[in-house]
């Protein structure tokens, strides 16, 4: 099974979900049981118009004909069921990006397919019912951070709520709920008035929430389509955000309420990213698709494609001179736009031309990334940048020479958001494990290490499971 990226992805698949014991003769139901797992983990990604692997869990006659890698189930035989051997072992395949399914949560799958697998009922989707706690049992991770344009706070993506700290890592936090299942990206306005959390709950609908940073009052909440948003980020000018979409289209959202929200079609899978060029007057978009575009924001057209992957793309910055892009393959491509955007001409004539590709005059290749790149962030003199994912190294670049700036070892992997201050001196870092880090530059020094939110103490006095 597929789940989401940065993520997101990926992302969905992190919250907790306590599955309570249960004696070896009592019978298993897919409803109360099955459901309540593959919901949290798989759900995001196998269900829709366009279900991961054309494997789709709407139905029980779907879950019965699996996907494309063949049957998902086979009843009464769990070690021949693809269900647990891609969520099973030592090594799951399965989610490919959060953490793997506890022994509990197999056991019961397990037992399920034992006992015939039956889908007794599947449930409804219906609201979901968005819970805060006042303690976590143990950390959400962190799905996305973001500087203050005066470097003095930082917000966290921590499941549901925004949770934003003090730069210094003193003081108590302020926490402010969403109604999102799964919080995908925060940013604050160029100007610092304001804080965008964007996410949704997967195939229900997207959600973007903008707070005022002065009181931190809600002064939008708006819903947007039928499944959850991805990264993106405020225009230029602070009156429209641009987020991606699991329907592969970009969505362009006033924050006037009543401002008609635009839809761009431009990937055929998940929008990942959406980065603004500086001027406001284009759109650098990554897809699940693998391939990097370029679209024009007064006609939401697609302008190029500057390039496709062999792999899934994750995250996409812009300067305004180039776009720099990476995801799975390892590799961090940057694109001069100017040159990119040219004319294409083409070669031969009928049915043998061909068009002349300047993709080598345009690319600008970095050094080769130690693991799958999951964020790139942009500092906000948009000269450098910091690349992360699962690898225990988050590198800092200077966008305009592609040289490696400086280099934060032994980071907690994996990294799912990277952010950095407005020249480039401070290095925010959050992942799985839930704990935020924050790094002084170019010497890389620690300036604190915290878990934004506050989690419940066991009797060893460590976070409880």
């Amino acid at each position: 099974m597929m789940s989401a990226p940065r993520l997101a992805i990926v992302l969905c698949s992190l919250v907790g979900f306590s599955a309570g014991a249960v004696s070896a003769a009592e019978p298993i139901s897919y409803r109360r049981q099955v459901w309540p797992i593959l919901k949290r983990h798989c759900w995001s990604c196998h269900s829709g118009k366009k279900p991961g692997g054309r494997l789709s869990l709407t139905t029980a006659e779907a879950i019965q004909r699996g996907g494309e890698s063949g049957r998902l189930l086979v009843p009464g035989k769990p070690e021949e069921s693809l269900l647990i051997e891609i969520t099973g072992g030592n090594e799951p395949s399965m989610p490919p990006k959060g953490p793997p399914l506890s022994s509990a949560k197999i056991e019961i799958l397990r037992r399920w397919i034992v006992q015939g697998a039956e889908v007794d009922k599947i449930a409804p989707p219906g609201e979901a019912r968005i819970v805060i706690p006042r303690e976590y049992t143990f950390p959400p991770a962190i799905t996305s951070t973001a500087f203050s344009p005066d470097g003095s706070r930082i917000a966290c993506a921590c499941r549901s709520e925004v949770v934003v700290v003090q730069a210094d890592g003193k003081g108590l936090p302020l926490r402010l709920p969403t109604r999102s299942d799964l919080i995908n990206h925060v940013e604050y306005s160029a100007d610092g008035k304001f804080l965008l959390a964007a996410g949704g709950t997967p195939s229900r609908y997207g959600e973007v929430c903008v707070f005022a940073v002065a009181d931190g009052k809600q002064v939008l909440a708006r819903r947007v389509g039928n499944d959850t948003l991805f990264r993106g980020g405020f225009s230029p000018d602070g009156t429209r955000v641009a987020l991606g979409g699991a329907d592969g289209a970009v969505y362009v959202i006033p924050l006037d309420a009543k401002a008609k929200v635009r839809r761009f079609e431009l990937h055929s899978d998940w929008v990942v990213d959406v980065a603004w060029t500086p001027d406001g007057k284009k759109l650098v978009t990554a897809g699940r698709d693998k391939a990097t575009k370029v679209a024009s924001v007064e006609t939401g057209k697609l302008l190029r494609t500057v390039d496709s992957s062999k792999e899934r793309m994750s995250s996409v910055v812009t300067d305004g001179v180039f776009a720099v892009s990476a995801g799975k393959a390892r590799t961090l491509i940057g694109y001069q736009l100017d040159v990119a955007l040219q004319n294409v001409s083409v070669t031969g004539a009928g049915n043998g031309a061909k068009p002349i590709t300047r993709r080598d005059q345009y690319t600008k290749n970095f050094e080769g990334q130690p693991g799958e790149v999951i964020d790139i962030a942009l500092s906000g003199n948009r000269k450098s940048i910091a690349v992360a994912g699962l690898s225990t190294e988050v590198r800092i670049y200077s966008i305009a020479d592609r040289k490696r700036t400086a280099i934060a070892t032994g980071v907690r992997a994996p990294v799912f958001s990277v952010a950095l201050n407005g020249d480039a001196t401070l290095l925010a870092v959050g992942g799985q494990d839930g704990q935020l880090e924050v790094y002084r530059l170019p010497k890389v020094q620690r300036v604190f290490s915290r878990i934004p939110v506050p989690v419940r103490k066991s009797v060893a006095g460590k976070p409880g499971r």
